[in-house]
């Protein structure tokens, strides 16, 4: 029986709104797991795998960054983007990946930039080959 709701919001759609038993999201400095009755949370999300449990079966999703909000039974998850896992392509994580690679730059925010994209590629690339 399932005690949390998850709702997955993007600036586009509300992509995701149903009870589940479990979620577990990327935060900026690791991972968290949210089962029923867990403390209140408020935390930033980083780039890479959502994955909900409900019913015996699982679903992912890949997002990037955002905010979580964990209060009573309810999960919040706001992100700029979200994509089904099982939408993901490494041909396209590939690409994106040649594409940071390709990218010059010798500032501090051009390197850190750099950076961000190439794991976000290898995270793509990660959950592609998964689903």
């Amino acid at each position: 029986m399932a005690d949390l709701r998850l709702v997955l919001v993007t600036p586009e759609k509300t992509l995701f709104d149903r009870e589940v038993d479990s979620v577990s999201v990327p935060m900026f400095d690791g991972s968290a797991g949210i089962y029923p009755h867990r403390a209140p949370l408020v935390g930033r999300l980083g780039v890479g795998e959502l994955t909900l449990r409900s019913g015996g079966g699982t679903e992912s999703y890949f997002i990037e960054g955002g905010f979580v909000q964990v209060k009573g039974p309810q999960v919040s998850v706001l992100t700029s983007a979200a994509v089904p896992a099982g939408e993901l392509t490494v041909e396209e994580g590939t690409a994106a990946l040649e594409e940071a690679k390709a990218e010059k730059g010798s500032t501090d925010a051009a390197i850190e930039s750099r950076e961000q994209k190439l794991d976000r590629a290898r995270k793509m690339i990660t959950i592609a080959r998964r689903n």
